[in-house]
């Protein structure tokens, strides 16, 4: 990522995949060790592909589960020391998990005392989240509408960084040998290079009917050859009727639910 002063709009830090934002400020507050700990949790953010996984969720409350997520690799890992120039999103009790599975225990937590009094419990943001669009920080209250945020990209070039991050994630994984990549990066590699079978094909392999409704010469009944008469046999039925029920918890949205009807239909 190529350093990118950003006094402007930038209080801490940010990245869109492509750069690496920076308040001249911050940066010189903090020791070599928690600048290695800074670029790691800019660099974490582009390896799991924090931008575009975000769906339908509420987007502050996921900005603050990546975080939480990141920061406790980084902390696990000894890389850098910890920052405490600004109160992190950190809590051991989340080691291991995924930044969805924060979300979902802090989506939880906001349906009972609301979602403005969570976020002001919760810690704050390393740095500033930025959208693929470039929307975000920098971006709001700017007369011309243009603003002095990260410039947004197309979708064609969101992609081409994440494949450049993946080949270099797996050559990084593969010289760095076994045993010395976090659980989480070996998880994301593990799924990006083990080939998966396309569900479509898995169901149309595996679901049939068990009921026989219809005859059929193709498999002649064998219980009636040794008379010499050659019968039908039964086939399967053609339909089936499948029962579908769909997951509409609290960090399940509108968009989320048209995609999985869409993908039922």
């Amino acid at each position: 990522m190529q350093l990118i002063q950003a006094d402007e709009w930038c209080p801490t830090a940010a990245t869109n995949g492509r750069n690496f934002y920076y308040n001249t400020k911050f940066v010189e507050k903090l020791s070599v060790k928690k600048l290695e700990f800074l670029f790691g949790h800019e660099i974490c953010h582009c390896v799991f592909d924090h931008f575009g996984r975000v769906g339908s969720r509420d987007r502050q409350l996921s900005n603050i589960a990546q975080d939480y997520a990141v920061n406790q690799i980084l902390v696990d890992e000894r890389i850098g020391e910890k920052i405490t120039e600004v109160k992190i999103c950190y809590d051991a009790k989340y080691r291991g998990m995924a930044w969805e599975e924060i979300y979902d225990l802090l989506y939880e937590k906001a349906e009972k005392i609301s979602m403005p009094d969570l976020l002001k419990q919760l810690g704050d943001l390393l740095d500033e989240h930025i959208n693929e669009d470039g929307s975000g920080p920098g971006k709001e209250g700017d007369k011309d509408g243009k603003g002095k945020g990260a410039p947004g990209m197309t979708k064609e070039e969101a992609q081409a960084i994440r494949d450049e991050i993946k080949e270099a994630m797996v050559q990084s994984a593969a010289a760095a040998g076994a045993g010395k990549v976090p659980a989480g990066i070996q998880r994301l590699i593990k799924d990006m290079t083990e080939p998966k079978i396309s569900w479509r094909d898995l169901v149309r392999q595996e679901i049939q009917s068990i009921i026989r409704n219809d005859y059929s010469f193709t498999r002649p009944n064998r219980k009636s050859m040794h008379s010499g008469a050659i019968l039908p046999g039964m086939k399967e039925a053609t339909t089936i009727d499948i029962a579908c029920s769909i997951d509409m918890s609290g960090s399940i949205g509108e968009a989320d639910a048209t995609v999985f009807l869409s993908e039922v239909k």
